[in-house]
């Protein structure tokens, strides 16, 4: 009976966390996770970065192979229905003609961009005249390093009504102060050129 005794108390001298311990390993914790989220928000901003220039890489192989199957030609401004951005089932947009070529909407999905996955799409399209004029695309080619073609959608809150006309009833354009920059912290879009270059830049 005497052993027994000794060994509870030895068992109740082993001393626990106080709490002023306890609260300072929870501030220990607390300062490594300031320090590792923001590494950690870095670097998934990185990968949606590369993963959305990988998308407009492959657009941009599309852009080519479009061209020397219609002869030279790109969908024109009518073909889109004047509007720089539509849904991807919409027979009126960019997605829609090149479909043939990506028969997945994946590469229309910026990772990063805004939230609008019903929509299939949230890049927008270049109208100019020299890429998408009804005489033709052969301008544009002649200088490809210079001519960008599509971007990450910044600006557009929402794509234009079916069929009908960009510039009559087309989508609402946001206020500048809402203009959604999905890479880098929130501060710079994504551009593809035609020759397949892309560069990360602000507006």
């Amino acid at each position: 009976m005497p052993v027994q005794v000794e060994r509870d108390s030895r068992r109740s001298a082993i001393p626990g966390f106080t709490l002023i311990e306890l609260l300072v390993v929870i501030a220990i914790i607390a300062i490594l996770a300031a320090m590792i989220l923001p590494t950690l928000a870095k670097a998934k901003d990185s990968a949606h970065r590369v993963n959305c220039q990988s998308n407009l890489r492959q657009l941009g192989v599309v852009y080519h192979l479009y061209n020397e199957d219609f002869g030279g030609k790109l969908p024109t401004s009518d073909m889109l229905g004047r509007s720089n951005y539509r849904y991807s089932t919409d027979t009126n947009s960019l997605p829609y003609y090149f479909q043939p070529y990506c028969p997945t909407n994946r590469v229309w999905m910026c990772p990063a961009g805004r939230v609008i996955l019903t929509n299939g799409v949230n890049y927008a399209w270049s109208r100019a005249q020299n890429v998408a004029g009804a005489a033709g695309s052969q301008e544009a080619f002649l200088k490809m390093s210079q001519t960008f073609v599509v971007w990450d959608n910044y600006s557009y809150t929402q794509p234009s009504v079916f069929n009908i006309p960009e510039v009559t009833s087309g989508p609402p354009v946001a206020n500048k102060v809402n203009w959604y920059y999905p890479h880098n912290s929130k501060k710079r879009i994504n551009w593809l050129y035609l020759d397949g270059h892309t560069e990360n830049r602000p507006l």
